[in-house]
């Protein structure tokens, strides 16, 4: 059996050997085993803490291919201020000083471990959340002036969706050796009295953040703006303490994952039966392909105008062009999609699931009519899992963590068949399919464990979506710095017939993190005020990809899609968008031809 050895991260023996190779600190499970370090201290006055699987996939994503996958976020706040334009525009770098403070990624950048030549610690083949920790508040407010544009300094109208696009459509708006996050603030727009609507916008790698994370950050960035200088002076004084900085750095979420019990013996045939499992799965069968693609995918992107030049990079065009996709549907609509999944004993995350299906089905139809049904594929979806229940992590959200689900299926139902009645049965098959995620296994229908434990039980989860990250971050790498790390040996994943028609992340209720009127505008005492209104955000696509997000609020269900407009025709994106928000308020389907069964 070939050894392994113990300073290096990655598998140099046979395939077939490895499987039973010991679990040592070099060995590629060490991380899920929490033997690797992820806080490593301090370097002069910069912290490290090592990147985690699923953040390092994302870094790629930003750092190879021109900021793909990076976040755009945005806030819109309402506001009643009698404050000097200046106040103003100190109160809000203030707070983001203060926010950076107490959420540090948001200070963080990502270097190599080749860049810290003289850290013992340091891994060449590893990334790195570094901080440069601020000795004082002017250094703080500072540092983060430096990551802030007001873009009333630049220009004198700004709409705030063409400059959505523009920042998905040109270079990466961040530079991540030495920042993953930057702020820009919209010129505010006048209501009626005192009172102003201010958006703000953030950019940030993924690696930093996920869709509940960026609820509680721009949570916490209200509460920020409601406080004075003097308040906020403080504030940061505390959060600057040296013996809580390193502290409050989030561990990646290999660190907090469970270690299998047991001798090494029983560890190494649970991580042996896992591969296997992988390997001898059943696969889902093959599904539709999106109905949303071009006939002919653009090979390039297509650059935009440099109208935002001063502050955007046009020099450099990203592998593919994103377009926004933003819907709401009515509250009545949504009532409607409520009351179709209690009928259903189904969760609205599960109805979300149908609703978006679908929509797919009814565009497939209408685009291939002359199918047989007998002959029709199903609608396949993947999806972004949040895994803290997995490993009880009870803290507030506070940077990336996420699983990933590789496909659910629903069968396909044609358009002439009642709208509640075809909700009402993908329903019930989604929640059917995503309660095999939950965390703890059905005693009364799963008693012997086979399915909690098996290829897409919850009982191996994190094991599964660990591997997965190995591979996947392999994949992603370009080739010549790929370094030929197998898990699974001999033994490959068996994959999926084919991939998935859309994927379906969902958000669930925005008011469980933040909601409108906390802060009271009518209030007189107060010089400014500030109180939430809306957010969205969608991420910089990758190749082939219509990511549905979904999530609701008081005001009624919306869907943020992050859309491959290299791939995906406009024209049928805004199609998928209108049905959207109108099919919950219409008793039937798109016009179709009979079919033959």
């Amino acid at each position: 059996m070939a050894m392994l050895d113990q300073n290096h991260w990655l598998h140099s023996g046979e395939p077939q050997d490895e499987m039973l190779e010991p679990l040592s600190i070099g060995h590629w499970v060490s991380r899920f085993q929490g033997k690797m370090p992820h806080r490593l201290g301090s370097l002069l006055t910069t912290l490290l803490s090592i990147e985690g699987l699923a953040e390092f996939s994302f870094d790629i994503d930003g750092r190879h291919y021109e900021g793909r996958a990076d976040l755009n976020a945005q806030l819109e706040l309402e506001i009643k201020s009698t404050l000097s334009h200046h106040d103003l525009r100190e109160r809000i770098m203030f707070a983001w000083a203060c926010l950076r403070c107490q959420h540090l990624l948001l200070q963080s950048k990502a270097l190599s471990g080749q860049d810290f030549s003289n850290a013992e610690a340091a891994s060449a083949t590893d990334v790195y959340f570094a901080v440069d920790a601020p000795n004082s508040v002017s250094q703080a407010v500072e540092d983060a002036g430096k990551q802030l544009v007001f873009l009333s300094d630049h220009f004198q109208n700004v709409d705030p969706l063409d400059f959505w696009v523009h920042c998905q459509n040109s270079g990466r708006v961040i530079d991540a050796s030495q920042c993953l996050a930057k702020l820009f603030v919209y010129p505010p727009q006048k209501l009626k009295g005192p009172r102003s609507s201010l958006k703000l916008l953030v950019v940030g790698s993924h690696q930093i953040w996920d869709g509940l994370t960026n609820y509680v950050w721009f949570r916490n960035f209200v509460h920020l703006l409601n406080k004075s200088i003097p308040e906020l002076r403080k504030r940061i004084r505390e959060l600057l303490d040296p013996s809580s900085i390193l502290k409050r750095l989030p561990p990646p979420q290999e660190a907090l994952y469970p270690p299998i019990e047991g001798s090494r013996a029983r560890q190494r045939w649970f991580w042996l039966l896992t591969r296997i499992l992988r390997h001898i799965r059943k696969p889902l069968q093959q599904g539709f392909v999106n109905p949303l693609r071009r006939k002919h995918r653009y090979t390039r992107a297509v650059p935009l105008s440099p109208i935002y030049k001063p502050l955007l990079d046009y020099s450099k065009i990203p592998p593919l062009n994103s377009i926004p996709c933003f819907a709401k549907a009515s509250l009545k609509g949504t009532k409607r999609l409520h009351r179709i999944c209690r009928e259903a004993n189904a969760s609205v995350g599960a109805g979300c699931f149908a609703l978006a299906a679908l929509l797919m089905m009814e565009l497939y139809e209408r685009r291939e009519p002359g199918i047989p049904l007998s002959e029709r594929l199903p609608f396949i979806s993947g999806f972004p899992l949040n895994p803290r229940a997995f490993f009880n992590h009870a803290s507030e959200p506070d940077s990336l963590m996420l699983a990933f689900c590789d496909g659910i299926m629903l069968p396909f139902l044609p358009s002439h068949l009642d709208l509640d009645g075809r909700l009402r049965l993908l329903a019930k098959q989604a929640h059917r399919q995503l309660m095999v995620f939950q965390k703890r296994p059905n005693i009364q229908r799963d008693k012997g464990g086979v399915e909690y434990m098996g290829s897409r039980g919850p009982g191996r989860l994190l094991q599964m979506q660990y591997i997965s990250s190995l591979e996947r971050t392999q994949a992603m790498l370009p080739e010549h710095l790929r370094s030929g790390l197998n898990p699974q040996g001999a033994y490959p994943m068996r994959p999926n017939h084919s991939t998935q028609t859309c994927g379906v992340s969902s958000v669930g209720r925005r008011e469980a993190l933040i909601k409108p009127g906390y802060y009271d505008l009518d209030e007189e005492d107060e010089a400014f005020i500030a109180d939430f209104r809306s957010s969205f955000a969608s991420v910089r696509p990758r190749e082939g990809e219509f990511l549905v997000g979904v999530g609701g609020s008081d005001e009624g269900l919306w869907v943020n899609a992050s859309v491959d407009g290299s791939t995906n025709d406009p024209a049928l994106v805004e199609e998928w968008r209108k049905r959207f928000e109108r099919v919950l308020d219409e008793g039937g389907g798109m016009e179709t031809r009979d079919y033959k069964l």
